[in-house]
């Protein structure tokens, strides 16, 4: 079985579910990316030869009233019959909708898997609007990472029976952790955007620091408001209790995770719409078997059981963030035990081979179909 698995950007840090994919779906799998109509396969160009001539006569069949398929579109076409995969798996809602013409005219099956941004900002769905109806009524199988997920493509459109749901897993390595619950310590891993609030979780710890001022946050990440982020840590006066340490791998974060009292996030739906699908450092903290602080928001309660496996709060509710956490300052005991329950549950149903398996029988039920 071969799989186009169509990727917008190559290797993007924030996204290493698709590398998952690419190296754990059943079959050959065809890596196809950047833009949301891929122009690499693998480390390959996919520009035709010629291609100033056949630029020149799109420019005049389009002059005389004929059609003419773009020359990328037409580089992407040429590599795909040559290729011959059995499905198309575009990543991101975007890259399936641009790319169904393209499916449609070579007869391939498409699988579209939704991420997050591409389900819920509202410029995208106002631009894709017809597009994503288009790639609703082609596409085999639609996949989607929480119920909130769910229940907005369905009212865009998207057919219940072709949605498949399947929240993302966790790297098997997280699970073998030693954890110290000793250290007064917190643990942020993420993009500083505007969906994930940074500066409302650095303005939580600060009201944290009143009950515990020797208590430290280590955030992992950078982003747009990285500056903000810093001038509010120099503003309160944290600079000795707040780590920011930029971009870092696994091994780096694996290592934080071993000593710290839990996984804080606050997430948020963004001011252009912006949601989570399911944050994979929640669940991979989880299958840790650190306690998880964060809020309720897009699959974020699919896979934190409120008041068991950790605590959530309303989006933008500081106070509410700042007394959890001050909750398991104060009882490293009871961070350790639902540390314990969070881990239990991922293991029974949020792996990554729990993941796999689902988009692996989406793939063979759509290969069969054909």
């Amino acid at each position: 079985m071969k799989i186009a698995l169509f990727s917008p950007l190559k290797n993007a840090p924030s996204e290493t579910f698709i590398q998952a994919h690419r190296e754990l779906l059943d079959g050959q799998v065809l890596y196809y990316h950047t833009g949301a109509i891929p122009k690499y396969l693998e480390e390959n160009p996919l520009q035709i030869p010629f291609s100033k001539l056949y630029r020149l006569l799109g420019f005049v069949r389009r002059q005389v009233g004929l059609s003419h398929i773009p020359i990328i579109e037409y580089s992407l076409e040429r590599s795909l019959k040559k290729e011959k995969p059995d499905v198309i798996f575009a990543e991101f809602g975007v890259c399936g909708a641009v790319c169904t013409s393209i499916a449609k005219r070579l007869g391939i099956p498409l699988i579209t898997h939704f991420h997050g941004y591409d389900a819920s900002e509202y410029d995208v769905l106002h631009k894709y609007e017809k597009a994503y109806k288009e790639m609703f009524d082609y596409a085999s199988a639609i996949i989607v990472v929480s119920h909130v997920m769910k229940k907005k493509l369905q009212s865009l459109g998207a057919p219940e029976d072709k949605l498949v749901l399947t929240h993302y897993g966790a790297h098997a390595s997280f699970k073998t952790l030693q954890l110290d619950f000793s250290p007064k310590r917190f643990l942020a891993v993420g993009r500083m955007v505007d969906k994930k609030a940074p500066h409302l979780l650095i303005l939580a710890f600060h009201k944290c620091l009143q009950h515990h001022p020797d208590a430290r946050l280590v955030y992992v990440g950078t982003g747009p408001l990285l500056r903000i982020v810093q001038d509010l840590v120099i503003h309160l006066g944290m600079e000795k209790n707040v780590e920011l340490r930029g971009l870092a791998g696994r091994d780096v974060i694996q290592a934080e995770m071993q000593s710290v009292r839990c996984f804080v996030q606050h997430s948020r739906t963004a001011e252009n719409g912006d949601m989570e699908g399911t944050p994979v450092a929640i669940i991979e903290s989880q299958s840790a078997g650190l306690p998880v602080i964060s809020t309720f928001h897009a699959g974020i309660p699919d896979v934190v059981a409120h008041e068991k496996t950790g605590y959530l709060v309303e989006e933008g509710d500081v106070d509410g963030m700042a007394a959890y956490m001050t909750r398991l300052l104060n009882d490293p005991a009871h961070a350790q035990e639902m540390g314990a329950a969070g881990k239990s549950r991922i293991e029974a149903h949020f792996t990554m081979d729990h993941h796999i398996q689902a988009l692996n029988e989406a793939v063979k039920a759509v290969v069969g179909e054909k």
